[in-house]
């Protein structure tokens, strides 16, 4: 009897709960993982790679709540990309309160998000969503905040984003909190230094606290765009002579300078979205 038990014996211990063999490290039917983990000994909680990509999914927009470190609570929408560890885009509109994040046209978005970027719009302080002081968005030592209150954002989400594909988008005096925090970041080894910048109709008002000139040694090898109209295009057009290889500089013509300002550029000049998007796709690559 012994001769037919130990065979039969064998053939049950090779054998799934579904009456089938399965060979070791195999997924269970339909490719079922969890099962195969459990069938390895796990206790079926998630593994640690799991847990970002959980929190990636939910792609429609989310209104959240940046906090400063100054003590304001700023207001932002977040389209994450659907993918975790992946590159983001820090939206800083026009100057408050006559403007917010609604600047920044669905269309421009869109563009970004279809490249896989994950898209921050920020209502920096000043608007009625974000409170503040609006002067103190561009003028001071507290605009430089607003960008790093959505750097400290990103950092901390459950995404798990690449921090060091971060890019900042800055429309008119957007750019003046861009240049400040990217100065900022520069000499704070705890800050990662954004990966690119865009600045939409840069100006004097650009170099408020910082001057370009005085800080090339940390700019010069910044992927930086400046998108302007050729009736707003001193500013940008006097930094193009002599300047870094990676700089870029694209002006339109045929727009007043009331239609073209900032993000208006979008609406002026529809081709411009996708300018700027394979601008920040070439950026972002590893």
């Amino acid at each position: 009897m012994y001769r037919f038990l130990v065979p039969l014996l064998l053939l049950l211990a090779c054998s799934d709960d579904s009456g089938g063999s399965r060979a070791d490290g195999d997924v269970g039917a339909g490719g079922d993982g969890p099962i195969a983990a459990k069938d390895a000994g796990d206790s079926g909680a998630p593994d640690a790679d799991a847990a970002p990509n959980l929190a990636c999914q939910d792609t429609a927009k989310q209104v959240v709540k940046l906090p400063t470190d100054d003590g304001l609570s700023l207001e932002a929408d977040l389209y994450l990309s659907g993918a975790a560890s992946g590159p983001a885009a820090v939206l800083l509109h026009e100057v408050p309160p006559q403007n917010d994040r609604t600047n920044y046209p669905q269309a421009f978005i869109d563009a970004l998000l279809a490249r896989g970027v994950t898209v921050l719009n920020v209502d920096r302080r000043g608007t009625a969503a974000s409170g503040g002081v609006a002067a103190e968005a561009h003028q001071g030592p507290k605009g430089k905040l607003d960008a790093k209150a959505a750097y400290d954002f990103l950092q901390k989400h459950a995404c798990v984003m690449d921090m060091s594909r971060v890019l900042f988008i800055g429309a008119s005096n957007g750019t003046t909190t861009a240049l400040d925090f990217t100065v900022h970041a520069g000499a704070e080894p705890s800050i990662t230094l954004p990966r690119a910048l865009v600045f939409l109709t840069g100006g004097t008002y650009t170099e408020n606290q910082n001057k370009i000139a005085d800080n090339l040694d940390l700019l010069k090898a910044l992927p930086i765009l400046f998108v302007y109209t050729s009736a707003e295009a001193a500013w940008s057009a006097a930094l193009k002579p002599g300047a870094p290889p990676v700089w870029e500089f694209v002006e339109y013509s045929g727009v007043s300078a009331s239609a073209g300002h900032g993000t208006g550029i979008f609406t002026a000049k529809p081709e411009s979205i996708n300018t700027v998007a394979r601008f920040v796709e070439q950026s972002i690559q590893k």
